[in-house]
C-alpha cells in the first residue's frame, strides 16, 4: 500500500498485520468447519450415508453441516471470550499492539456470530425437523427443544450486541462501555446450556470435555483477571 504525505508508515504496517490476520482467521475457521464436518460425518453415520454425504445427496447433510458449524461457532465464542479476558493482562500489552489486539477480539466476535448463522440456517434444510425462518429468529417456538434452543438465540442477540458495541465505544464511554460488555459473560453462559442441553451430541465424551474445559478457562480467567484488578486498585491506594 503506498504511503502519502500525511500517512504514517505505522499504521500501514498495522493495516497490513489486520488485514494478514484477518486472513488467516477466515482460513483458521473454514478448517475448523470442515474438520468438525467431516468428524462427525465419520463418526456418525454408515458408509453408504457417508457416501451419498460426500455426493451431496444425503438426507442428512444439512443436520451434520448445522451440528459442525454449531460446533465451530462455540469454539470461536470461547475464544472470543479468552481474548478479551486477556487484553489487559501483560501477556497480551507486551507482544500485540493495541490495535491489533482489538481488532482479534473483534474478528472473533464476528466469526462466531457468522458461524452461527450458518448453524441455524443449515436447519432450514434439515430433512426431519421443519423449520422456518420465524422458528430461527424468535426464542421458544421452534419444533426441537423450544426452550434450550431459545437459550442459544439469546445469547446470539447478546453476540450481535456486544459486537455493534465496538463501533459505539467512543460515544458511550469507555465505562459504559465495559458494563455493556458484561453481557459477553451471559452470552457464552447461555450458549453453553444450549449446546449442553439442546445439542444431540452433548452426550458425547469429546463434546462434554469442550464444554467443561472452555467453561473452566474463563471462569479461571475471569478469576485472575479480578485478582489483578483488585491488586492495581490496592498499589494505586498506597
Amino acid at each position: 500500500m503506498p504511503t502519502g504525505p500525511n500517512s504514517n508508515p505505522s499504521d500501514d504496517t498495522v493495516i497490513r498485520a489486520a488485514a494478514l490476520m484477518g486472513s488467516l482467521m477466515i482460513g483458521f475457521v473454514g478448517s475448523l468447519l470442515l474438520i468438525a464436518f467431516f468428524w462427525l460425518l465419520f463418526a456418525a453415520t454408515s458408509i453408504d450415508e457417508r457416501l451419498a454425504a460426500w455426493l451431496g445427496l444425503g438426507a442428512k447433510t444439512a443436520w451434520h453441516f448445522s451440528r459442525a458449524s454449531g460446533m465451530v461457532a462455540y469454539l470461536l465464542l470461547t475464544l472470543s471470550t479468552v481474548w478479551g479476558l486477556l487484553l489487559t493482562t501483560k501477556i497480551i500489552k507486551e507482544s500485540v499492539p493495541p490495535v491489533l489486539s482489538l481488532a482479534m477480539h473483534n474478528i472473533l466476535s464476528w466469526a462466531a456470530i457468522g458461524m452461527t448463522g450458518l448453524h441455524m440456517t443449515a436447519l432450514l434444510f434439515d430433512s426431519y425437523y421443519t423449520y422456518r425462518i420465524v422458528d430461527l429468529l424468535v426464542p421458544f417456538i421452534g419444533p426441537y427443544r423450544p426452550q434450550w434452543v431459545a437459550l442459544g438465540m439469546i445469547g446470539m442477540y447478546l453476540m450481535i450486541l456486544t459486537s455493534l458495541s465496538f463501533s459505539w465505544r467512543k460515544r458511550m464511554g469507555q465505562k459504559w462501555w465495559r458494563r455493556l460488555h458484561y453481557l459477553t459473560y451471559v452470552a457464552f453462559a447461555l450458549v453453553t446450556l444450549h449446546g449442553f442441553l439442546a445439542g444431540t451430541d452433548s452426550s458425547n465424551p469429546g463434546m462434554r470435555l469442550l464444554y467443561l474445559v472452555s467453561g473452566l478457562l474463563v471462569l479461571a480467567l475471569t478469576n485472575y483477571r479480578l485478582i489483578a484488578s483488585d491488586r492495581q486498585r490496592n498499589r494505586q491506594r498506597r
